[in-house]
């Protein structure tokens, strides 16, 4: 390209921009979404992660100790298996974020073993004590057997089976 052409090429990309102000603005729009996401990568990066096997986590209801502080109850439902997926529930006691803003889990307890069924997402209803945990579902080996749970999970780490899984 020749000196002359190369100025008349400059001269006419500026009065392009001139004529249309908006499209410099839509041209670099997807190189500044692309360099937000590069700096917003390390922090997504360090997130925790939620396993593959997690069906469901649900959290509700308060506890309060005076060694451990306060925090929520939360229920974690993981499947197991690949031909008869089984359930395995756990609780956990979880305290709040200290100074660091960091929560953690003060209590766990296995409420049902995997093996036996195949259940869906909790039910947590709060009691004046704690929180009703409720689990329904089917058994692994035979599906048109429909099974219910029932704990009670009070502050200290605290389960009491209401009624353990069965028809």
């Amino acid at each position: 390209m020749s000196q002359r052409n190369r100025h008349r090429d400059v001269a006419d990309r500026s009065s392009f921009a001139q004529e249309n102000p908006r499209r410099p603005r839509q041209a670099l729009a997807p190189v500044l979404l692309w360099l937000a996401s590069l700096s917003a990568a390390p922090a997504f990066a360090q997130a925790p992660l939620v396993e593959p096997n997690v069906d469901a986590v649900v959290q509700a209801g308060r506890w309060s100790e005076a060694e451990a502080g306060e925090g929520s109850y939360r229920v974690i439902v993981v499947a197991l298996g690949f031909e008869h997926v089984s359930t395995r529930v756990l609780a956990q006691w979880k305290a709040d974020g200290g100074e660091d803003g960091q929560a953690r889990i003060v209590h766990e307890a296995e409420l049902v073993a995997p093996g036996s069924y195949s259940l869906a997402a909790p039910k947590l209803t709060p009691t004046a004590s704690g929180v009703r945990v409720e689990l329904r579902g089917v058994a692994t080996y035979d599906s048109r057997q429909r099974v219910v749970c029932r704990f009670d999970l009070a502050p200290g780490g605290k389960t009491t089976v209401v009624r353990a899984c069965g028809p």
